[in-house]
């Protein structure tokens, strides 16, 4: 969490790109051969990301940060 408080740090860049990490890291988790309680802790894991990722939509900094504001 200190990494992505820096000033020095781009952080919108890096916690989606970070993000980005994770999921495909679950994503492919999901599919090793693992007992079923790992598949579930995996798969709530999964959900929780992508609950916070789908917020970065909604967010002003992150379409600012993607060239995608559009103003009214």
């Amino acid at each position: 969490m200190v990494f992505f408080s820096q000033e020095k740090v781009l952080t919108i860049t890096l916690v989606i790109l970070t993000m980005d990490k994770i999921d495909a890291m679950l994503t492919q988790l999901a599919t090793e051969p693992l007992c079923a309680s790992v598949k579930h802790a995996l798969s709530f894991a999964r959900k929780l990301m992508n609950k916070y990722y789908s917020k970065t939509d909604a967010s002003n900094i992150y379409q600012i940060a993607m060239g995608e504001m559009h103003t009214v």
